[in-house]
């Protein structure tokens, strides 16, 4: 908003007729009594002060704009509100007394109007320090809007940064084991094993760099990289890590790329799975959301890790929607739900 809407026509024509019909109501109560209002009203005074009142806030414009230019009072705030109401108080006082004689001496002849002058001056004042104080209130709305806007603008630059790392993340820890896993094959002579995990780890990353550019993607496309995921963690979980799909057209629902994965890893993070225990995880479909559903069979992790995890993607679901990624005990098993994404959201 800022100065603008002093250089609005709108403004500028509708203000000075409201500000002078006001004054001149006030100008009659003040010389008349309320009953004789009526008969002393005259157009050619009300169109007088119109014109009065224009050519005021016109003054006052162009003052405001001027200071605004000066770069020196926009360094010192004091300064500057002194240099403000210091000019204008200027400008109401000899504009309202230019005028005001003009129009009395040469519009209507008469020579003594001090009493007349006087309260029009005091009234032009203090429309004078409203107009000014509108103004400066609009300029300090407008900064209170600025410094909104730019924090909102840095926060949704953040969850975009934050969004891409998530799409783009290659866990360190999953590599790493993965590495480990390749070269206890080779020691184990399972050369075939080993090419096999190389095939499927290359895959699951293809897929993922794949996806680096996408806002969202299906839910058919995220099974891919699941499916090749579970084939690589297997190797050391002898196929305890089962993930069942109950849903009934997953082309047709769309997630953020690795949201499922990032579930998932929190999962087999939080719970017990190796090759002697299973880990059976449900995935489900329920009306907006999609519903990870396993028994609990929670382990010690350090807790500040897995709530970094929790938060993660808490944090990138917040870039497309408003509903909460949930985490819930219910009756021994635990239920995960995750917002699908509305395409036309």
């Amino acid at each position: 908003m800022k100065a603008n809407y002093l250089n609005n026509n709108i403004y500028r024509l509708i203000t000075p007729p409201c500000v002078a019909i006001l004054v001149y109501l006030l100008m009659l109560l003040i010389f008349d009594r309320l009953a004789e209002i009526s008969n002393n009203f005259s157009p050619e005074e009300l169109i007088f002060l119109i014109a009065v009142t224009a050519i005021l806030f016109e003054s006052y414009r162009f003052w405001l704009l001027k200071t605004d230019k000066i770069k020196i009072l926009n360094r010192n705030k004091l300064l500057k509100f002194s240099v403000i109401y210091s000019g204008s108080f200027l400008i109401t006082v000899g504009m309202v007394y230019a005028l005001f004689a003009i129009y009395f001496k040469f519009v209507i002849g008469i020579s003594e109007f001090s009493s007349e002058l006087i309260s029009f001056l005091i009234i032009f004042i203090l429309v004078g320090i409203l107009f000014h104080l509108f103004y400066l209130s609009i300029r300090f709305l407008d900064r209170q809007n600025s410094l909104l806007l730019e924090k909102e603008e840095m926060n949704r630059k953040n969850i975009e940064f934050e969004l891409e790392v998530f799409k783009n993340k290659l866990n360190p820890d999953f590599l790493y084991e993965s590495l480990e896993s390749v070269i206890s094959l080779i020691r184990k002579d399972q050369v075939e094993g080993a090419e096999q995990y190389i095939d499927h780890l290359a895959l699951f990353y293809r897929r993922i760099l794949g996806n680096r550019y996408s806002e969202i993607i299906t839910l058919e496309e995220e099974k891919l990289k699941i499916d090749e995921y579970l084939k690589l963690r297997n190797y050391n979980y002898s196929d305890n890590l089962i993930v069942n799909w109950a849903l009934d057209d997953i082309s047709n629902i769309h997630v953020v790329p690795n949201m499922i994965l990032q579930t998932i890893q929190l999962i087999e993070y939080s719970q017990q799975v190796d090759l002697n225990t299973k880990l059976e995880i449900s995935i489900e479909d329920s009306d907006d959301t999609i519903r990870f559903r396993f028994l609990s069979s929670e382990r010690l992790t350090p807790l500040p890790k897995f709530k970094a995890l929790k938060e993660a993607i808490q944090k990138t679901l917040t870039f497309y929607t408003d509903t909460q990624f949930e985490w819930q005990r219910i009756n021994g098993s635990i239920h995960v739900s995750i917002p699908k994404i509305n395409i036309e959201d």
